[in-house]
């Protein structure tokens, strides 16, 4: 896809705290706000689909644009996640094989759609690529809340556990036993439920405690900070 940053080292590392900063603010905004998993989703995703729609169609591509619909879906995945495990009541087991089922079939859609030569078909992987986003934030948040309240890894050994998974598909990419397609969409999968692990071992009582407003504003800072950064070593090369 066109509006992809260089997929390197700093854009996973951006892509870890974009997805914990989605997890504690999307936290805040169902939680502590008090707007409720319902409305909270409606509201989120509504605006992630209208800032989706001004990706596909804004001609000149923006980099930092790209990093604002990731964390704003990784929001919207947060609480359209606790609105189908708890308010549905369908619990993260049940929750999780739902949110992964429809990723899969999203990401058939798109392996199909990328081979066709049809009008318009860019703008359809487009969307359904960004569809993958949001479905994949949702899972990350129902599988790591699976992991850090429902398993006794808790919120620490799940992100342990995710991370050595995560190593085992970075050690088959390298000795080419994936392709580097298959392994983007595996990182995505993975790095999802860790940013959701190490968001609720920052932020809640189990683990550092921090809260979810001290946490959202120094993750945004990391961010910001390591984006321009990045974009400033890039400058200078």
């Amino acid at each position: 896809m066109k509006n992809i940053p260089r997929v390197n080292f700093i854009y996973w590392l951006l892509m870890i705290i974009a997805t914990t900063t989605g997890e504690i603010v999307g936290n805040y905004i169902s939680r502590d706000l008090e707007l409720g998993y319902k409305a909270g989703s409606i509201i989120l995703v509504s605006l992630f689909i209208t800032a989706i729609f001004y990706q596909i169609f804004y001609k000149k591509s923006n980099p930092l644009y790209y990093w604002f619909l990731i964390i704003l879906g990784n929001i919207a995945g947060t609480n359209v996640a606790d609105l189908i495990c708890i308010q549905l009541d369908l619990g993260t087991i049940y929750g999780s094989l739902l949110v992964v089922s429809t990723l899969f079939l999203i990401l058939i859609g798109i392996h199909f759609l990328s081979k066709s030569k049809k009008p318009f078909t860019e703008i359809k992987v487009e969307f359904l690529y960004w569809l993958a986003i949001l479905t994949s934030s949702t899972f990350g948040t129902t599988s790591g809340d699976f992991l850090s309240n429902d398993t006794p890894l808790g919120a620490a050994g799940g992100t342990l556990f995710l991370v050595i998974l995560l190593l085992i598909f970075v050690g088959l990419l390298f000795l080419k036993q994936i392709s580097k397609e298959v392994f983007y969409w595996i990182t995505i999968v993975l790095i999802h439920p860790i940013g959701a692990t190490l968001g609720n071992y920052i932020s809640k009582p189990q683990g550092l405690d921090l809260g979810n407003v001290y946490t959202s504003i120094f993750l945004i800072l990391l961010f910001l900070t390591t984006y321009f950064l990045n974009k400033k070593n890039n400058e200078n090369i």
